[in-house]
């Protein structure tokens, strides 16, 4: 029963975060996942389905089959023995983990480089991937390192969408941050009535991926008194928006400030803090080299 009732608050919240953006976005055209990997997320709900039909379905992508088998072989595994068999590296992963990949995988293929002033694609994934790898392991004493993993990752997913598909109308905003280096979000606010996250929550429902999901990526840019102040209570949200604390690569004086305000709340210790950029760090080259994406240096860790 209480379950239940946890679920439907998750279920209404993620209606919330997402907007009207159905009105908002009448003319707006949402990038579609490969069908590959809509085949596989609707493959992967099934409670009954088995590593050998995943497996099979995954052999119809040689690139994301090879992915699959390129991460399960990584160091951060640490196998003894290298896989070579689709089935077995599924069972090794588990289904969690195979979704996880398979979405940012497809998410990875649909972003293009909209090319716009200040806008570098490589810096957006060093962001991107070095804040899902924080939250990654900062959910593993939760058991759902898979769900911080891919909040993290997607948190800025509208950015290069918007700047691509509806620069016309999201220009003003974007370029308010650029000129005065504040937070994004803090200039949405100033010229739309929407920000980002709300778009990527929307763009993360068009998607059809899990309400826990939706919610996180809505919620990143909230601060440690507005997470704390809501009626969910589930701390994948407080990872997630604890990795969006953390500054851009391409910040020339990084601002530390939120991420400050989290430990300050008690919300993360520093030593976990700690642990979490010195892993993100040292795993941020061979992922991305995993998932095909070119990243810059990561950030110089702050003084915890």
């Amino acid at each position: 029963m209480i379950l239940r009732k946890w679920r439907e608050k998750i279920r209404r919240y993620a209606a919330l975060n997402t907007g009207d953006f159905e009105t908002i976005f009448k003319s707006f055209r949402v990038p579609s996942l490969p069908d590959i990997v809509v085949k596989l997320v609707s493959l992967l709900r099934d409670p009954e389905v088995s590593a050998s039909e995943v497996a099979s379905l995954l052999s119809y992508d040689p690139g994301l089959a090879s992915q699959i088998l390129q991460i399960v072989n990584s160091a951060h595994i640490g196998l003894s023995k290298p896989v070579s068999n689709l089935s077995q590296a599924v069972n090794i992963l588990g289904l969690k983990q195979i979704e996880t990949l398979i979405v940012s995988y497809g998410v990875t293929k649909i972003v293009k480089d909209p090319q716009k002033p200040g806008f570098d694609l490589p810096a957006f994934w060093t962001d991107s991937l070095f804040r899902a790898l924080l939250a990654h392991h900062l959910g593993k004493h939760l058991g759902r390192e898979d769900e911080a993993f891919l909040g993290s990752l997607l948190q800025d997913i509208a950015l290069p969408v918007l700047l691509t598909e509806w620069y016309e109308a999201y220009e003003k905003a974007y370029l308010t941050a650029q000129k005065n280096k504040t937070r994004l979000s803090e200039a949405e606010r100033q010229t739309l009535s929407w920000h980002h996250a709300q778009a990527g929550a929307w763009l993360a429902k068009k998607w059809h991926l899990s309400e826990i999901i939706i919610c996180a990526i809505g919620l990143h840019i909230a601060g440690p008194e507005e997470l704390l102040g809501l009626p969910l209570k589930d701390e994948i949200f407080l990872i997630v928006a604890f990795s969006g604390a953390l500054p851009s690569v391409l910040e020339k004086e990084p601002s530390w400030h939120l991420w400050e305000a989290f430990l300050e709340a008690g919300l993360f210790s520093c030593q976990a803090a700690k642990e979490a950029f010195s892993l993100a760090c040292q795993h941020l080259l061979e992922t991305a080299k995993n998932f095909g994406l070119k990243v810059k240096e990561p950030l110089a860790p702050p003084n915890l």
